[in-house]
Parts: structure tokens; sequence; C-alpha cells
């Protein structure tokens, strides 16, 4: 058993799935409620004879005898983060290891919940494996090293695109992702205590590399808070922000607060009964940029650490940048965010995570075993000191 199940081959999955047949020389099979959307994906290397199926990750009994059928040693959770807890008892019944790209804070805690579970069963499940959360966990483990006590943790992104886009409006992934992530309150890590802040508050301008230098970057939910404070105990504030265009910002609000968000049915004066939400996700996904759509960009992963050592004060920043894969025309934040659990999933089946039970990334991987994978991916890393 060293196989790979990656379950979802939507946006994300089409990523992780690429780079797992080009990296990977282990079993695969990949999985979707639509059976034509993992064909279609095995198709980009017929030579690979990976094995697709159709599954429904509602359907506990399904999920599970598929889990076993395809004698995979772990698996890779790219569905919405609606259904993680699904998969993870999936995989507790099937004697499988779990990976997934986040679970938006609320969702992360729950699957903490189970680690004595997986720890009985001799399983490990790693949360949160994507860029942000994912890598910027592992950016500050890393970087926690050069302290002796680390007192703060902020956590930030921001890209440059110089794509050419059709439409004034253009969104990096999901509008529902993206609802939660504006919609909901922050949970924030702030002297030792977790405080919940208004949605997209207290924006400030983060300095990054060239060319980016300054973005504007607010306060949305996020999963590196629901484990980091635990994770390094010494830890007073923690925190993640985001720098969205400030203009996408600006149309998300308008939707969240015209009410496009909401799951209530209404009835139209036709009668007809439609959920707002679904109708605003059926009418933005041509905002989401096709594969025709030649795309250049870039993309920075900023860690910023504070605390002591040797009894002085000590800061520095952590980063990675990404950029377009230009073979796959996948864009900066979609490969680091793809690329990332496609090497961790290869890093469990080949052994080299150690631990069972659900650990975050920060304590389940080793920093330079990543790095080195995502080098080779076009990904730099390095360490700013302060």
């Amino acid at each position: 058993m060293n196989g790979v199940f990656l379950l979802g081959c939507g946006e994300m999955g089409n990523v992780i799935g690429t780079d797992l047949m080009e990296t990977y020389a282990g079993d695969l099979t990949f999985a979707d409620r639509d059976l034509s959307r993992a064909n279609k994906l095995a198709e980009r290397y017929p030579n690979r004879n990976v094995k697709t199926v159709s599954v429904n990750v509602k359907d506990h009994d399904a999920l599970v005898k598929a889990l076993k059928e395809s004698a995979a040693k772990v698996v890779v959770n790219a569905v919405n983060y609606y259904f993680n807890l699904n998969v993870m008892s999936a995989c507790l019944e099937a004697g499988v290891h779990y990976l997934d790209l986040g679970g938006m804070f609320h969702t992360t805690k729950k699957q903490m919940e189970l680690d004595a579970e997986f720890k009985k069963k001799g399983l490990i499940a790693i949360p949160s494996c994507g860029a942000s959360p994912g890598i910027t966990n592992v950016l500050a483990a890393a970087g926690a090293r050069n302290f002796d006590k680390l007192t703060d943790i902020e956590v930030s992104f921001a890209d440059k695109d110089y794509t050419k886009y059709p439409t004034s409006t253009v969104l990096p992934y999901s509008i529902l992702t993206l609802f939660d992530e504006f919609g909901e309150e922050p949970v924030l890590w702030e002297n030792g205590v977790y405080k919940s802040v208004p949605p997209l508050g207290r924006g400030k301008d983060i300095t990054f590399p060239h060319p980016l230098k300054k973005a504007r970057c607010f306060h949305t939910l996020h999963s590196e808070a629901a484990t980091l404070p635990s994770s390094f105990p010494d830890l007073k504030n923690c925190s993640f922000l985001g720098g969205f265009d400030p203009s996408l910002v600006e149309k998300i609000k308008y939707h969240l607060e015209s009410g496009f968000s909401s799951h209530e049915k209404i009835t139209l004066p036709d009668g007809q009964v439609v959920s707002p939400r679904d109708v605003i996700v059926h009418m933005t996904n041509k905002f989401i940029p096709t594969p025709d759509i030649k795309v250049k960009d870039m993309e920075f992963l900023r860690v910023e650490l504070k605390g002591k050592r040797k009894n002085k004060s000590k800061k520095l920043i952590v980063y990675c940048k990404s950029v377009t894969n230009k073979k796959w025309n996948i864009p900066a934040g979609s490969w680091d965010t793809g690329v990332a659990p496609s090497v961790i999933a290869q890093m469990i089946a080949r052994g080299d995570v150690k631990q069972t039970g659900v650990v975050p990334p920060e304590l389940a991987l080793v920093p330079e075993i990543l790095f080195k994978e995502l080098e080779k991916r076009d990904m730099k890393i390095w360490i700013a000191n302060k």
C-alpha cells in the first residue's frame, strides 16, 4: 500500500493530480462525484494508468468502499472544506492516512478533536496542507528555530498579476470560499486568547519583496490561528491577512451586504424558488479564468515572527515566492496551493512523516524536506533577518 487517493478533481484537484502524475511513481486513484472530471484529469498523462472512480463524499459507505478497493495509503481531500469531517470519518474506517487544504478555522478546530481516534488507528491526519494555510505553517516552524521565545506570528500573502483578462472582475477561486473568508468574522489570537473581529477589519499596508513592494491586506477567516498558538505555547499573538485586489474586496462586500451569500430560499414574483447563494455562484463562474487565458503572475507568502533570542528582541520574515506554471498555465496561487498537498501526500506515502493522530503541518513536517520539493517546482523560500 503506497498509493495516493485524490478526492475531488475540480480546480485544485487538477493541480494536485497533475503534480502527482508528474512526480509520483506509486499507484494513483482519482475520484470525483462527476467521473468525467476524474477521467479528463487522468488523460493529461495517459501512460500513467491512473484508476478513476465516481464517489459522492456524502455517501459514507460508498466512500469507505472506494478507499478500501483502491488500496491507497493516503487520501488527499480536495473537495469543499464543508466535508472535511465526513472524509476523515471514512478514512478512519478504511484505515487510510489523510490530508486536506484547510478548514477555515472552525472546521479545523473540530478536526483536531479527532486526534485520539487517529492515534488509536495508527494513522496520521494533517489538516490545512495548501499554501496558506499549509506552506505558511511550515514557514513559521522554520522561522521559529531562530527564537528562544516566539511571541508573535503574522501570516499574509499578496500577488502581482500581469495577465490580460477579458473581464474587469477576476475571481481567484470559488466565490463560496470568498464569501466565507470575507463574510465570517476572522478569529485572531490576541494577548493569549481568541478574539473575533469584524470581517475585513483592521486593514493595513504590508511590505513585500520586489516587484510587489506594498499591498493592502485585510484580516479574513483562516486556519493558521487554529493551530499555531497550541503548537508554539509562548505565542501571544497570531493572525492572518490576505492581500486581495481592493476592487475585488469592494465587489465581494457589495454582494455580502446585498444578501447574495444567503442560503435562505426566496420566492420570485413568478413563483420560482431560488437560493441567492446558488444564483450568484452560477452567475460568477465566468469570472474564474478559463484555460485559454495565458496567465502571468506571482504570489508571495509572508510569515513575520517576533520574539526573543538570547534575551534580545528579534524579528524575522520568512517568504515563499511562486510563479505561474507555464507548462499547464496554472496561476501562481493555484500552483503553490496544489503542489503542497501533492508533496505532503508523497512524504506520507514514503514514510517521511512518523507521527500519528491529527497533527498540524508545523508539527508534522520536516521543513527541509518540504522546501526542497517546493524549490524543484520553481518556488523560492528565504528568510529576511530584521
